[in-house]
Parts: C-alpha cells; sequence; structure tokens
C-alpha cells in the first residue's frame, strides 16, 4: 500500500495543472487596502506576524521532537507521553490558540484606539505588497477579523472547538485493542461490525443529522449530538463491564436473530449493535458540528478560518492519548468509558452555552 501511495504522488506531480490565474481585482483591492489611512502599521503588523509564527514554529517543533525521540530512542530513554502531555500539551495549545489570539485582540485594541496606525495611505500602488502582506492577510488577519467580530465569545467558541469531539478523539485509537486484544473478538468479526455496518450507520448519522438540521435547527442538533457522543460510551463501558445490557438490547431489536441467521454468534451482535448506535450518534454530531463551524466563520476568510477551526478539534483528543492509555493500562477500560463519558459533559454544557450565546446575537438588531 505504501509503494502504490507513493506511485500516486510521484504521477500526480507529472499531471496536467488546471490554468493558474492570478489574484482577482478584489484581491487585489483587499491587499491595497492595508495600506490606506486607518490601518495598521506594516512594521506592527509584521511583529505580530512574526511572533505568531515563532509561537506555531516552535509548538511544531516540540512535537516533531517528541515523536522523533519516541520513535527512534531506545525504550528505555524514550519520553514518557503521559508526562508530555501534562507539562508540553498546556503549552502547545497556550502557544497554538491562546496567545496568537492575544496578539489578534491586541491588534484589534490598536486599531480601534487609533494607535500604530496609518495617518496616510501609503505611496504605490500593487507593486509595492509585500510578501509581509500577503501572509499577513492569509495567515494573522482571519484570526483578527475572528476575535474582532467575537470578541470574547471567542473564549466560549474554542472551548467548545476543542472539547466537542473529544469523545470520538480521545480513545478512537484503543478501539481494536478494545475490541480484539481485550473483548476477544476475532478479525472477521470486527470488520463486519466496524467496517462493515459501522460505516452504513455513520452514513444514516449522517442523513439524519441532516435531516435534524432543517427540522430542529443548528443548536438544537448541535447540542443533541454533543448527549448522543457523550453517553454512547457508557455502551462501549457495558461490555467492558461483560455486555449484559448490550446483549438484551441485541436481542430485543432482532439483531442477535440476524446475526444467527448468518452463522455469527450472539456475541457477534452485541457489538454490532454497540458500534452502529455510536456511528448513528457520531453522524449527527459531525453533521451538526459542520453546519455550526460554517455558521460562525467570515464569508471572506472562510477557509483559513474553517481550516484553523477543524485542525483544532481533534488536538485535546489527541493529546490526551498517552494519558488515557496510562489509564486504561491502571484502572482498565470501564473506568476510561466513565471518564470520557464525563468529559462529553463539559462539551454538553458549552453547546447549551453557544446556544444562549447565539440565540441572543440572533435577537439583538430586533431589539435595536
Amino acid at each position: 500500500m505504501g509503494a502504490v501511495l507513493l506511485v500516486i504522488g510521484i504521477a500526480g506531480l507529472f499531471a496536467p495543472d488546471a490554468e493558474a490565474s492570478g489574484p482577482t481585482a478584489e484581491e487585489q483591492d483587499a491587499m491595497l487596502d492595508l495600506r490606506r489611512a486607518g490601518e495598521l502599521d506594516p512594521v506592527v503588523r509584521l511583529r505580530a506576524l512574526l511572533v505568531v509564527g515563532a509561537l506555531w514554529a516552535a509548538a511544531l517543533v516540540a512535537v516533531i521532537v517528541f515523536m522523533v525521540k519516541s520513535m527512534t530512542a531506545p525504550v528505555g530513554e524514550r519520553p514518557d507521553p503521559t508526562a508530555f502531555i501534562t507539562t508540553g500539551g498546556p503549552l502547545i495549545v497556550i502557544a497554538t490558540i491562546v496567545l496568537p489570539a492575544l496578539v489578534a485582540g491586541w491588534l484589534v485594541a490598536q486599531r480601534k484606539r487609533g494607535r500604530h496606525v496609518l495617518e496616510a495611505d501609503l505611496p504605490g500602488g500593487r507593486e509595492h505588497v509585500s510578501i509581509a502582506d500577503h501572509l499577513y492577510r492569509a495567515l494573522l488577519l482571519p484570526l483578527v477579523e475572528f476575535v474582532g467580530r467575537l470578541g470574547w465569545s471567542l473564549v466560549l467558541i474554542l472551548a467548545l472547538v476543542l472539547t466537542y469531539r473529544i469523545c470520538d478523539a480521545i480513545w478512537g485509537t484503543f478501539a481494536y485493542p478494545f475490541y480484539l486484544g481485550y473483548l476477544k473478538y476475532s478479525n472477521d468479526e470486527v470488520a463486519i461490525a466496524s467496517k462493515f455496518f459501522g460505516v452504513g450507520a455513520t452514513v444514516l448519522g449522517l442523513a439524519l443529522g441532516g435531516g435534524l438540521l432543517t427540522v430542529l435547527g443548528r443548536m438544537p442538533t448541535l447540542l443533541l449530538g454533543a448527549v448522543l457522543a457523550a453517553l454512547t460510551n457508557l455502551l462501549y463501558a457495558d461490555l467492558a463491564s461483560g455486555g449484559a445490557h448490550m446483549a438484551v438490547l441485541a436481542q430485543w431489536t432482532g439483531m442477535t436473530r440476524m446475526v444467527e441467521a448468518f452463522g455469527g454468534e450472539p456475541r457477534l451482535a452485541s457489538l454490532m449493535i454497540t458500534i452502529g448506535i455510536e456511528n448513528l450518534a457520531t453522524g449527527i454530531a459531525s453533521a451538526a458540528y459542520v453546519a455550526w463551524l460554517s455558521s460562525i466563520v467570515a464569508k471572506g476568510y472562510s477557509a483559513v478560518q474553517y481550516a484553523l477551526l477543524s485542525s483544532l478539534t481533534m488536538l485535546v483528543g489527541t493529546l490526551g492519548r498517552g494519558a488515557l492509555g496510562q489509564m486504561i493500562a491502571d484502572q482498565g477500560y470501564h473506568a476510561m468509558f466513565v471518564f470520557v463519558t464525563w468529559i462529553g459533559g463539559f462539551a454538553i454544557v458549552l453547546c447549551a452555552l453557544e446556544w444562549w450565546r447565539s440565540a441572543r446575537v440572533a435577537r439583538r438588531p430586533a431589539t435595536l
């Protein structure tokens, strides 16, 4: 498979490209707007860009160094992932999210107060637009627009982005060790339950989520998705403790009879119904989450802002896997699933707060 992907990648280098087009007149005018009176001084913009770039680079280097040491160092000398999450994880979040947002907020405040701004238009036309101007508009200006438009509400939004999909992200790595190693299902059984039945449930969940968005609205569906994503972890907790309740549910829904009709064991029905319900909930949550993310980004900066927010979605869950693996080793899978359910409760509370915030924003024009 690696060789196949390598061949495809090499072939892509020689594939014909679409006809390249230069910046549109609207994009060029937007670049010139940065040089008009009332905009931030180019020197201040450059300094802010360098600070944010240095923070992002430092976080990236820290993660790369940790990964390289984990894969190349002798077993006894490898860095402790739990210690890295405890110490480096918060620092990475601060360097990639908190401090850049503060820099953007400072820029917004300077412009509102009329400090460090141009008193007159800079001379020259489009040929005088620098690389720093392009980088500022591409990387930092979307964040500045975000902070300026949302203000302190951005704290709530970022918290929700970091926690909404945490239940999926934080334990997904341990799914197959749980199925194969702990529950002792065979490869074929896991393939049927996860890659066949589970995929169908995900597609159905996405379709159902789209329908709920139309019927209930964006925020109710987002809240429902958070509740379902958190509670479905309790289904896996039941499997970890013997699966008695899931066996009854599989029997009641007819899943057990269907599996036995195809020559499978009854315990496979418990796994299928668990994965099916969880993937159905994941599909609903995914549809609602994409709709919500799309609603909070600005039209002019939608690509950068959406990419930034979506890249943060799995950050906390990914960073927390080392600590979660240690918890599984110490306390077992049942305790881990209960713990992840409680973590999902944070996302539920944040969804309710965001629903309240968005409702206030929607009512604001009517009260003016």
